[in-house]
């Protein structure tokens, strides 16, 4: 792909939220991956890595890696919250221009900085649409994501590709539209809100390659359970 930008630094400041559940496998490679990527693409950044009630060794390690890296920030909740309280947490206490998240199994490559902090200047928010994850789904993952898109469109009018990958705001907006959900369903929630406000919603194709350590939560019968109760929760909220 042909880099969107010029080799210069963006002028635009960033905060990286990273929600962090029992994922000592891989925080430390995570997190020096992001401090070097950032490092190329932004003056100012800072990476806040959000305890979310971890019970393996996940707390002492992103307090190291906050006291080895000035850019990194260690946040710790307690106890388990979900994964829309630890993003929140992290977006609150973010104080950088621009705000996204990343997770902890994912690197953000080049390509995806070059592409995010280009389009989130002719936008408000910027989310990244997983297309070729299609072809590696599971009949299971497939239909639930299916389901819970077509559930969007129905209830709210959502059409969006793909709500639950990493999104990019502006920090002084997020407040207007902030969802209140401490589970995955907080991701959809912001665009919910976001387009009743009427606000530019861009959606781009990045990469996506699925975790080799560590376990995801995301297919778990009880977060698809808490995802839906949240769902209709604010619906009829």
């Amino acid at each position: 792909m042909t880099r969107l930008v010029s080799n210069d630094k963006s002028k635009s400041s960033l905060s990286i939220v990273v929600p962090v559940f029992n994922e000592e496998a891989l925080i430390s490679d995570a997190v020096q991956q992001l401090v070097e990527t950032a490092s190329e693409w932004v003056d100012d950044a800072e990476i806040l890595l959000v305890n979310d009630g971890s019970h393996d060794n996940s707390p002492k390690i992103i307090d190291d890696l906050a006291e080895k890296f000035d850019m990194v920030r260690a946040l710790h909740q307690s106890p388990n919250k979900g994964f829309g309280a630890a993003v929140r947490k992290g977006y609150e206490y973010a104080t950088k221009d621009l705000v996204t998240y990343c997770p902890a199994d994912h690197h953000f490559s080049d390509k995806e900085f070059d592409i995010y902090l280009t389009l989130i200047n002719h936008a408000d928010i910027v989310l990244g649409y997983r297309r070729e994850r299609r072809s590696e789904q599971t009949l299971y993952a497939w239909m639930r994501s299916r389901y819970y898109h077509l559930l969007l469109v129905w209830f709210f009018k959502l059409d969006l590709f793909d709500v639950n990958w990493i999104h990019m705001y502006h920090r002084d907006q997020l407040p207007h539209f902030l969802g209140q959900s401490d589970g995955p369903f907080f991701l959809a929630e912001n665009l919910i809100l976001a387009q009743r406000l009427k606000k530019r919603i861009l959606g781009v194709d990045v990469e996506y390659k699925e975790r080799e350590l560590g376990v995801a939560t995301g297919a778990q019968i009880k977060t698809v359970y808490r995802t839906l109760r949240d769902f209709f929760v604010f619906f009829f909220k």
